[in-house]
């Protein structure tokens, strides 16, 4: 029944009477949306939708041209303000004859809203209909009948709303409007009874202990509905309740043993209740019976159905009735033994131990294929016809093209010239840029996807606190940052420092104890720390923003080049003699863990990865200190390892 509503408006279309017991629909009806939109304006004409609804619509008879040239008119404020405004205006020869008909629209809607304050609603909406000519309009559409009926019952709702304590056109409409914010309907009006001369459309159970002379059963292979052997706990009145067993350590579920019997009698119990229910949809018909399906890869459903050609019982094996997700699934299997069913065989033979009575069997059937894409061939063709004008000529037709195809083409087809723009960002860190660029192939083009390990962990917050080797990496650069240069860096020092910066809450007390003491005091042991030591200018952490061309940050950029924002922060640069800047950046990387040859297999892949990234900081310095880079260093506290760039 979920789509009774569209074959009933195809059904209008056709001309042809269809009835069905249906309980929504209502408000989604073309002629009650429109009265309702007229109600909401005359109770209060600030409302743009509902105005423009009414405007376009048959009562008044605007089209797009005239609803814009009222916008144009006046821009600012509601589309009411424009309205008056627009009928206010001199009148000219191009807007005269559209002013007019606003005016009359205007002094009715005037009387209207005097009306609504006055007189009750269900009088308020049968004079609507009289004035307006709705009701009579409506009576000549495709299903006039059912649209008049549609028009009727607002009126009597109308009325039985005013039959109770309340009153009023708002009233009324805040009642509906709750109706339908709560996801409420009301089922469209009766025009036609069950018993005249109608196509009915109805569920297979409504339709027991009934009989018709022509029965057309649709969708014969959609799937059956299987949400209730997919819940994660299930009930059964005879064994009770299972569940699934959830890991709580591997955070995973899978179905328990006890789950899985359940399902598999539910399963069956289903099969057998759509067994039953497909029985009492093939027994309606007296006449003729067409069942309609749609299937996708049609060949590979019947090449499963010609495996039957052998069966030689009535009754089809357990495993293809018990294996069925759809009533074509067990239609499909019968039918192919019948001697009516040469088109499903495509030339293949019945077996000769398929008993005489199943393939001569009295009854006769015919099989009709229709492909979708003849379907949207012929949709096609009557849109490209649709867009051609007819006139008339010495008494005969002629097409002719509209003069807007090719504006409407280029507009419908436009594409945003700097879409590149749209998708990157305009500020990026050089962090992320040093990422992006491990995750391209170069080759390619193409981001690499590396693999991910599952999560089998507790939450953290569940969990013992580990550092992680990036907290482990900003703790050691914190430290660093406020080691004392102005004398001898030692061990005791460095513990001190460690103390300071625990009560000062710069590090916590867990990432001092990940703080490799020996490393730092290594470090300065090196002669790039005693220049340090000894330089004259000295920064660390120094934050910086620059403009770099984007190819720098996207490789992949194909619009226009243009400049992007780059940030980043620069642990260390000092100046020790007048020939330049020694720029200096530290890495926790676990090399030793990582690459079995130590820091020799290493140095050539930790050359590639922090190249970008130090050219970027060197570029950044020399644009904005206006002085050369001479010697750029990575230090690595994982065997105490210096990399010259």
């Amino acid at each position: 029944m979920t789509w009774a509503p569209q074959i009933m408006e195809e059904f209008k279309e056709q001309g042809i009477p269809i009835y069905a017991n249906l309980s929504t629909g209502y408000f989604e009806a073309t002629e009650v949306s429109i009265m309702m939109s007229l109600l909401k304006i005359i109770d209060n004409p600030y409302q743009d939708i509902p105005l423009a609804a009414v405007l376009r619509s048959p009562i008044v008879g605007l089209n797009e041209e005239e609803l814009a040239m009222v916008r144009i008119h006046q821009r600012q404020g509601s589309f009411y303000d424009a309205l008056i405004a627009f009928c206010k205006n001199i009148q000219n020869d191009k807007t005269g004859e559209l002013q007019e008909k606003l005016k009359r629209f205007l002094s009715s809607l005037a009387g209207w809203r005097k009306r609504a304050r006055q007189g009750s609603l269900a009088e308020l909406i049968w004079q609507l209909y009289r004035e307006t000519k709705f009701y009579d309009f409506v009576g000549g559409l495709p299903g006039g009948k059912q649209r008049q009926a549609n028009l009727r019952a607002l009126y009597d709702r109308a009325r039985q709303y005013e039959s109770t304590s309340f009153r009023g056109l708002f009233r009324f409409l805040r009642f509906i409007e709750r109706m339908q914010d709560r996801g409420d309907d009301l089922g469209a009006a009766r025009a036609l009874g069950e018993q005249e001369d109608v196509v009915r459309i109805m569920t297979i159970h409504s339709s027991k202990g009934l009989e018709f002379p022509v029965v057309f059963i649709a969708g014969t292979a959609r799937t059956f509905n299987m949400m209730d052997i997919r819940k994660p706990q299930m009930l059964d009145k005879e064994f009770g309740l299972a569940t699934k067993y959830v890991n709580a350590e591997k955070r995973i579920s899978y179905p328990s043993l006890p789950q899985l019997a359940f399902k598999r009698k539910k399963k069956l119990e289903m099969l057998a209740e759509e067994m039953r229910v497909l029985y009492v949809a093939l027994t309606r018909a007296k006449e003729k019976l067409y069942l309609l399906a749609s299937v996708k890869e049609l060949d590979k459903k019947i090449a499963g159905w010609l495996t039957q050609l052998s069966h030689p019982s009535w009754l089809l094996k357990e495993y293809d009735r018990a294996s069925a997700k759809s009533y074509l699934d067990w239609i499909g299997p019968a039918l192919v033994r019948h001697k009516d069913s040469d088109l499903l065989r495509s030339g293949e033979e019945i077996a000769s131990l398929v008993p005489t009575e199943i393939t001569n069997h009295p009854s006769s059937w015919r099989f009709e294929f229709v492909q979708a894409s003849d379907l949207v061939a012929s949709v096609k063709e009557q849109v490209e016809e649709d867009h051609l004008l007819d006139y008339v000529y010495q008494g005969k037709p002629i097409k002719v093209e509209s003069e807007w195809k090719e504006v409407i083409h280029n507009r419908l087809s436009w594409k945003y010239p700097f879409h590149d723009a749209s998708q990157f960002r305009s500020k990026q860190s050089v962090s992320e840029m040093k990422r992006q660029r491990e995750i391209i192939d170069e080759a390619s083009g193409k981001e690499l996807v590396s693999f991910t390990r599952p999560l089998f962990n507790r939450p953290r917050f569940m969990q013992e606190k580990t550092m992680t080797p990036a907290e482990r990496g900003t703790a050691m650069h914190m430290v660093m940052q406020h080691v004392d240069l102005t004398k001898p860096v030692t061990a005791p020092v460095i513990e001190e420092l460690l103390e300071k910066m625990v009560k000062k809450e710069l590090i916590t007390e867990e990432q001092k104890q990940v703080i490799s003491v020996d490393e730092i005091v290594k470090f300065f042991e090196t002669e790039l720390g005693a220049r340090m030591l000894r330089a004259s200018n000295l920064k660390r952490e120094v934050p910086f923003s620059a403009a770099f061309p984007v190819h720098l940050a996207y490789p992949n950029w194909q619009g226009e080049p243009e400049p992007i924002l780059v940030q980043g922060v620069i642990d260390c640069v000092f100046e020790d003699s007048p020939g330049g800047l020694v720029l200096v950046d530290y890495k926790t990387d676990a090399i030793h863990d990582r690459y079995k040859g130590g820091f020799e297999q290493a140095r050539p892949i930790l050359e590639e990865r922090y190249r970008i990234q130090i050219d970027l900081y060197t570029q950044a310095l020399e644009q904005i200190l206006k002085k050369k880079v001479v010697e750029r260093y990575l230090f690595f506290f994982d065997g105490g390892h210096i990399l010259q760039l």
